[in-house]
């Protein structure tokens, strides 16, 4: 009695709360709701860890559900493998967006159909770098140096008699064309000029060449069509605020964007840009005028890595993370790290996040990671993690008063995770799988 009593206190006094955020029931008592403190949840960033198959798309959905009933609720959900842009999962204040195909990369208005270009000039210095060059080139230095002088008078170009002209630098987000940028680079790389005795080689013959070829790669590349296959849509200069709007809009509710068909060789540096893009907004965003945005990062192991050997492209990514964990408070943009593999997830990021939502935990290093960013006066609580049920978590962080075991209610709006009944679907009197269509859209890179 004493215990249900302790329990329903603690519920009753978190429902007084400005903002109660319901996860589930208590394991101790489960006729007492466990809320959590919505504000305190997001302010400090949290983390949703779990072995797959312990429920954590499920806690994810159940925490979703309730942010779009929301008025103002602004927040986007990085989904990596599209568990959550099917129809169960639609609902008022749930918004789907895909990044464009292949297939897609012909239409029209293509923001207003939830389609989502990343344009190469978004790319700042650093993100163009990482992406096109390869610094073990001799002419490396030469090629970035030319290379941003001629973006930048590409750019420039584009705003002469506007209100940037003359102000802007190599990382404004000025829409601007590669192509000539290309054309002026294979002009230096073959250029002959005149000498004492005669023509002779230009300063940069030569020099050019590997990287022009990356480019001109990267330009045919289909796979990378929604960053360097633009339309006149996407080079207008307005394109960026209508993008932002699509982003970033409080009257817009959760954007779950499907990542599932972005290369994964450059993943880390899409969803970097990305976050790069809320961060900055917020930024530059005057205090009053500031509408907080959480990004959830779903698989947050694959680009918030902890261990990045030689690849600058998921380095670059990796930085805006770890910017907006330090700083992101203070501007209104909050994290929340999902992971099946906490151990895989950059320690500095995982350090900032002050509220925990752990399953159950199989692994012995993701259990010693969260064991070690849990407090010490847990006792025994995280010895629990191997042990827990399906759906079954443990909450730690200022948005709760205590730490809690707390069974996570089923959600009303469902990702497609889960779980597949092989023996049932092995006993069944026929099969469903249609391999034809698989292999149709594996060659056209689309579903």
């Amino acid at each position: 009695d004493k215990l249900t009593n302790l329990m329903q206190t603690i519920s009753s006094k978190l429902a007084e709360g400005i903002s109660p955020l319901s996860i589930g029931k208590y394991t101790m008592d489960e006729n007492s709701i466990a809320y959590m403190d919505g504000d305190k949840f997001f302010q400090r960033h949290a983390a949703i860890v779990g072995s797959t198959g312990s429920g954590k798309s499920y806690c994810v959905a159940r925490i979703v559900e309730q942010m779009a009933k929301l008025r103002y609720s602004n927040a986007i959900l990085f989904d990596i493998h599209g568990e959550y842009s099917t129809d169960t999962f639609k609902g008022k204040g749930i918004k789907q967006y895909k990044i464009a195909t292949p297939s897609d990369l012909d239409s029209d208005n293509k923001l207003d159909n939830n389609i989502l270009m990343i344009p190469y000039w978004l790319l700042n210095y650093e993100e163009m770098q990482a992406l096109l060059l390869d610094r073990s080139d001799q002419n490396a230095p030469n090629q970035a140096m030319v290379f941003s002088r001629e973006v930048l008078n590409e750019k420039e170009k584009n705003v002469i008699n506007s209100p940037y002209d003359k102000i802007i630098t190599v990382d404004s987000p000025v829409a601007y064309d590669l192509n000539p940028v290309l054309v002026k680079m294979r002009e230096l790389d073959t250029q002959m000029v005149h000498g004492a005795k005669g023509e002779k080689q230009g300063p940069y013959f030569g020099k050019f060449t590997r990287f022009n070829q990356r480019l001109e790669n990267k330009l045919s590349d289909k796979r990378m069509g929604f960053m360097f296959k633009l339309s006149k849509e996407e080079l207008q200069q307005g394109w960026l605020e209508q993008f932002s709007n699509t982003l970033m809009d409080g009257n817009r509710g959760i954007k779950v964007i499907d990542m599932s068909e972005v290369p994964s060789d450059v993943l880390p540096l899409v969803i970097g840009l990305l976050a790069r893009i809320v961060f900055t907004i917020q930024q530059w965003s005057v205090s009053e005028h500031r509408h907080p945005i959480a990004l959830l990062c779903d698989e947050a192991h694959l680009y918030v890595q902890q261990s990045i050997i030689q690849d600058s492209v998921a380095e670059i990514g990796l930085k805006s993370f770890e910017r907006i964990a330090k700083e992101g408070r203070k501007y209104g943009v909050s994290l929340v790290i999902i992971s099946q593999r906490p151990s895989e997830v950059n320690r500095t990021v995982l350090s900032q996040c002050n509220n925990f939502i752990s399953l159950r935990l199989t692994n012995i290093e993701d259990q010693n990671v969260i064991k070690r960013l849990l407090p010490d006066n847990l006792g025994n609580i995280a010895d629990n993690l191997s042990l827990l049920d399906i759906a079954e978590a443990i909450i730690v962080g200022d948005a709760t008063l205590l730490p809690s075991r707390v069974k996570i209610d089923e959600p009303c709006i469902k990702p497609s995770s889960q779980t597949i009944p092989f023996w049932s679907i092995w006993g069944n009197e026929k099969i469903q799988q249609n391999l034809s269509e698989a292999i149709n859209n594996m060659i056209r890179q689309s579903k």
